[in-house]
């Protein structure tokens, strides 16, 4: 019989009135400089979010260097004006800047991840993401085309695969995370809430309908479509967050770091009920609450995660501890830059 693992919390500790500052000031300064100040504002977010997060009394830490995320935005805004801007008049640009994003798309997948997770440390040890761009062609842009043939039929083992690529491409130190679900829960929660959004078409569809038959019009008045946009986007929001929560606990409860593993207990019905919330709240406050509802989903959603571990979790190294990790952190340093992934 297994001898019962010893569980730790994630606890969250972070507040919503020094959130508010942050975020305010994010806000604002981004707005004034066009978004250029959006890589120091998201440098700040995550740097406050993962240095409240603790796990066996060490917290995380994010030291992101502000300007290579710079640089990610700006080779995705360039290909967007190339799309959007330009390809109206010139139509073969749109062709070609949707071209390159395509071929570009493992790149920029592989070296985001590899960025995020060298900045990130937790004990003073960095999180590294190994390099496999023929798999991240292979998840991104082959399986896609399967997803296209199939009609969507297999979008959720696509989901599935991204994680286990994204999971199972990462370690910390010299350990090794592992993602060992099925596909079959992915498809039972994406089938609830598809079914969920396909009732709320055919209600919508139905109220619409109704409001012509008083209304004697043939065609719909955007007031006559009021209430189908209200079904269809609260039920769309409701079946999003379902959906969050239930592949919140599939996903970290097949998830390991060698022999440590993952413990997730998020219920459904709190997580929708505390995000409804959120959305009432910040909707009444024309959007200020929104650092408040950032706070309060982080804190709930950590507090449903637990971690196992099988020995101390000092027994995790430094990669590179035996040679000599100069290098490596020298290296890391030109790993990648951020694209918003």
């Amino acid at each position: 019989m297994e001898q019962k693992r010893k569980t730790h919390p994630f606890l969250f500790h972070g507040d919503a009135k020094e959130y508010f500052r942050i975020w305010i000031v994010n806000t604002l300064l981004t707005l004034l400089t066009c978004g250029i100040f959006s890589a120091w504002a998201k440098v700040r977010k995550r740097r406050y979010l993962r240095g409240n997060t603790e796990l066996m009394g060490h917290r995380f830490d994010y030291r992101a260097d502000p300007r290579r995320i710079l640089v990610g935005n700006l080779v995705v805004a360039l290909l967007f004006v190339a799309y959007m801007v330009v390809g109206q008049v010139y139509p073969v640009v749109r062709l070609g800047a949707l071209a390159v994003g395509l071929l570009l798309l493992p790149w920029v997948v592989v070296r985001s991840l590899a960025f995020n997770a060298h900045n990130t440390c937790y004990r003073g040890m960095r999180f590294y993401f190994h390099q496999t761009y023929g798999m991240a062609a292979l998840t991104y842009l082959g399986q896609l085309l399967v997803v296209i043939i199939t009609c969507g039929f297999y979008y959720p083992a696509w989901v599935r695969n991204q994680r286990e690529f994204t999971i199972g491409n990462h370690r910390l130190g010299d350990a090794f995370f592992r993602f060992s679900s099925k596909s079959g829960p992915f498809y039972s929660s994406y089938l609830v809430s598809g079914a969920m959004i396909f009732g709320a078409l055919i209600l919508g569809g139905m109220l619409t309908g109704v409001m012509l038959a008083v209304t004697k019009h043939k065609v719909a008045t955007f007031t006559e479509l009021v209430p189908f946009f209200i079904v269809y986007g609260s039920v769309f929001y409701l079946a999003k967050h379902y959906l969050f929560a239930r592949l919140f606990n599939q996903v970290w409860n097949h998830t390991r770091l060698d022999g440590h593993r993952f413990v997730a207990r998020m219920d459904a019905g709190r997580w929708i009920q505390l995000q409804l919330g959120n959305l009432g709240a910040i909707i009444a406050s024309c959007g200020l609450l929104y650092p408040w509802a950032v706070v309060r989903s982080s804190s709930y959603a950590l507090s449903c995660l637990q971690f196992e571990p099988d020995r101390p979790i000092e027994t995790i190294g430094r990669l590179g501890k035996d040679e000599g990790s100069a290098f490596s952190e020298t290296a890391g340093e030109f790993i990648g830059m951020d694209f918003g992934l």
